[in-house]
């Protein structure tokens, strides 16, 4: 016998059998438990109800706010401050319910407001105020009637900003404003008078930045809006909003000026427009409905038209004008609500497990098929349950939804401490919540849910 070849075998014997006990370690073991995988998970088309976006009813209304996530609060300053130095923090929370409306973790959109078009000879400024300036105008033309005070009178400003100074003071209190439109100067608070029917116009854009500044200086907490995208919008990180919403030819010229610029005029020099194209991306949209048309219209005969203006505007929440009553159930209406703001859902999960460190990696792959973000990072938790339904795990994963832009991606990692016990089965749970874990986002995904967290995958074990 060759005894230099006998003495071989003993060796490539060991090396195949290492071989074998590596594939069955790295690749049988993982596959019979399922450990090394990709799994693909579709969207689900069911509603959402989901914080930060959706309808904002009058806040005023028990009824029409009981089943929306936001409210609008339209304060004058009349109701604001009464009195000199007085601010009725006490009947504005009576008015507005905004008590009740905290205790069922809504948020409000909020505007300050000095002229409001409507009833002959009456004043949205204070008493007190009027009688220290006296040098705006009575007004009534075809938007109805009202007063129009003197925005550029050096009393009026300094009151201005005070009367920010405490509206901010008590918003920052907590998260219950989450957009503050940019209201205090012209008709509705809009920044713009009707100056063709006599109204005077505008101060200059030197004083408007005062006004911006009164709201980007005291507001911590809150998202600010403005009516159309001046240079304040630019260079502050601004929203936008459009009270014209659904009104096709308005609208169109809304996102032209977004598109390629402009300018407005005043009583000096003119505010620019700059162009903002994508700005949804990092700030909010929000507005009303439309006069021109009823509801009916709007949600009806003109709903593909209202639906594309709406995507186009990358909207998150319109209000105080919409659908209300039988209107607010209709199809047209459900159908618009779930065309603004945000959609999350976990498109693919990719796991592999490392021998080690006994962890099993997991990847998600998240996508946003909404229209806008989500304009706040909350924190998002992966929970691991066992066989039994016992929590065994969990995990704040790294991610910034607020970056997570509609029709975009993003991927958060997670590691598992992978027991023994998980190959009898596991499932694998996902919960966003806000920093205070009052309020809950829902996944466009068809899963179970456990106490506030989505069961997305589940393994039954051998």
């Amino acid at each position: 016998m060759d005894k230099k070849r006998s003495s071989i075998v003993p060796y490539v014997m060991i090396a195949v059998l290492g071989t074998a006990i590596a594939c069955l370690l790295f690749y049988i073991l993982p596959f019979r438990y399922k450990l090394n995988q990709t799994i693909e998970f579709k969207e689900s088309g069911k509603e959402l109800f989901n914080p930060l976006t959706g309808y904002a009813p009058p806040a005023e209304s028990l009824e029409e706010c009981a089943d929306r996530q936001l409210v609008y609060i339209g304060i004058t300053w009349a109701e604001w401050e009464p009195r000199q130095d007085e601010y009725a923090v006490e009947a504005l929370e009576e008015k507005y319910h905004i008590r009740k409306w905290k205790e069922e973790n809504k948020n409000a959109v909020i505007r300050f407001l000095c002229d409001v078009p409507g009833e002959e000879g009456h004043k949205d400024i204070p008493e007190w105020l009027y009688q220290k300036t006296k040098d705006g105008e009575f007004y009534n033309t075809s938007y109805g009637s009202g007063y129009s005070p003197d925005y550029g009178d050096s009393f009026f400003r300094e009151r201005h900003r005070m009367a920010m100074e405490a509206l901010a003071e008590y918003c920052n209190q907590d998260d219950f404003a989450a957009y503050v439109e940019l209201g205090s100067l012209g008709h509705w608070g809009e920044w713009h008078t009707n100056t063709s029917e006599g109204v005077p116009a505008l101060p200059g854009a030197d004083i408007c930045w005062q006004y911006v500044l009164d709201y980007s200086d005291q507001f911590h907490n809150a998202r600010l809006l403005m009516r159309r995208n001046y240079i304040m919008v630019a260079e502050g990180g601004l929203g936008l909003y459009n009270d014209m919403t659904g009104h096709k030819e308005d609208t169109e010229e809304w996102l032209d000026w977004m598109k390629n610029g402009g300018s407005f005029e005043t009583a000096g020099l003119p505010l620019e427009y700059r162009p903002l194209e994508e700005f949804w991306n990092t700030a909010p949209v929000g507005g009303e409905f439309t006069s021109a048309y009823s509801m009916e219209e709007l949600l009806g005969d003109r709903l593909e038209e209202t639906r594309d203006l709406v995507k186009r505007s990358h909207m998150t929440f319109i209000g105080p004008k919409c659908p209300e009553g039988d209107m607010a159930q209709s199809a047209g209406a459900r159908d618009i609500r779930q065309n603004l703001g945000y959609r999350f859902y976990i498109s693919e999960m990719n796991t592999r497990y490392s021998f080690g460190s006994g962890n099993l990696h997991v990847q998600f792959t998240w996508r946003n098929t909404g229209q806008a973000p989500l304009y706040w990072d909350w924190p998002v938790t992966m929970y691991v349950y066992n066989q039994a339904g016992e929590l065994e795990y969990w995990e704040s994963m790294e991610i910034d939804l607020s970056r997570l832009a509609p029709g975009e991606e993003l991927v958060s990692e997670a590691d598992i401490p992978f027991g023994d016990d998980f190959r009898q089965g596991y499932r694998i749970g996902i919960r966003v919540t806000d920093p205070d874990q009052e309020q809950e986002i829902a996944l466009a995904m068809d899963c179970e849910e456990l106490d506030g967290v989505q069961i997305i995958y589940t393994y039954e074990g051998e």
